[in-house]
Order: C-alpha cells, then sequence, then structure tokens
C-alpha cells in the first residue's frame, strides 16, 4: 500500500495492455502544453475566460505545485509501444485520512475515441482502490461533455449528482454531473 510520503519519492509505473504510465518530468510539458492549447481539447476545464496560452500554463504550474505537496498524483499517460505521451490522468484532492480522491483526465485529440480513456481510468482506479488504499473515487464532467461521462460509466461509475453553473469563475459556469465509485469489500 502506497501512502502519501511514500508517493513523494516517485511514482510507480503502471502499465496495461496498450498503455504505460509514468509520472510526468519537465520534459513532458511542451507536450502537455500543445494538447493544451486546443480549444477542444480544453474546453471543459475551468478556466474558460484566459487566453488558451495563459490557461496551459497555469495549468502546468498548477499540476507540478500540487504535485510537489502532496495533494494531486498526475501520470502521464503513454503508448506502451511507441513511449509516446498522449495524455495525462490523475488523482486531485486526494484526502487520505478519508480515503478518497478525485479522478481527472485529458488526452490529445488525436487519441480520442480509441478506448484510450476508458482504458486509463480502469487502471488508475484500480490503482486508487488497490495500491492506494481508496475506498471513494469521485469523476465529474460536464453535463455536454459525453464522451467523458461514457468513459466514467464504462469504468462502473454511478451518476450521484449536478452542481448547477459550476465554475471557479461563476459567470462562466455550467453544469457538472459527478460520478462515484466506491470500493467495495
Amino acid at each position: 500500500m502506497f501512502t502519501k510520503h511514500a508517493l513523494g519519492r516517485g511514482l510507480p509505473v503502471l502499465r496495461t495492455e496498450r498503455l504505460l504510465f509514468r509520472g510526468l518530468t519537465p520534459s513532458d510539458d511542451e507536450t502537455i502544453f500543445r494538447f493544451l492549447n486546443d480549444v477542444e481539447v480544453i474546453k471543459y476545464l475551468n478556466r474558460v475566460h484566459l487566453p488558451t496560452k495563459l490557461r496551459a500554463r497555469r495549468l502546468l504550474k498548477e499540476i507540478w505545485i500540487s504535485g510537489a505537496r502532496l495533494e494531486s498524483v498526475h501520470y502521464g499517460i503513454r503508448l506502451l509501444e511507441q513511449d509516446e505521451l498522449i495524455g495525462v490522468i490523475s488523482f486531485q484532492q486526494w484526502k487520505e485520512d478519508k480515503k478518497e480522491a478525485q479522478i481527472g483526465y485529458m488526452f490529445d485529440r488525436r487519441y480520442w475515441g480509441q478506448g484510450y480513456g476508458t482504458e486509463a481510468v480502469g487502471r488508475m482506479i484500480r490503482f486508487g482502490f488497490e495500491e492506494l488504499g481508496l475506498q471513494r473515487i469521485e469523476g465529474k464532467c460536464h453535463e455536454h461533455n459525453q464522451r467523458s461521462q461514457k468513459v466514467l460509466i464504462k469504468n462502473g461509475m454511478k451518476y450521484m449528482r449536478t452542481h448547477k453553473h459550476f465554475s471557479l469563475f461563476p459567470k462562466n459556469g455550467q453544469d457538472v454531473l459527478v460520478y462515484v465509485k466506491e470500493q467495495t469489500l
């Protein structure tokens, strides 16, 4: 079982049939920046009022800061065969004492519709339950993000509630659907 303290020394490598998960490094910034600059990739994120390049820089900064503080766990998702970074997946708002976290993910648009999201989320959920000792994982997505809804549902997450006009900036708020999966003993 991994604790936050243990993960502070480095993330274990995770694998699926087609994917490799490794901790992010500064050399990944350029690739992440590229797909954060794709309007289709980021249109459901909470920073819609910011210009795309500024939004990308702030998100990268948040990833590094929250990881250093052990508030989150971010993995780079790579194609196993080519070692190409295609996305990022994370546990955010990780509350070790309550054994819960929120899962988040984003992928380079070139890799949408190929089952990578479902595969990655499934592996991360298993990691959370089996290796981090989580008992509850929450996933959120905007109501119009049907692809993300399908990924969560295919991984056994159940719809719980809707946050009305959810946003860091209320004028830009959209309804956000909340899905939950709990560890069954």
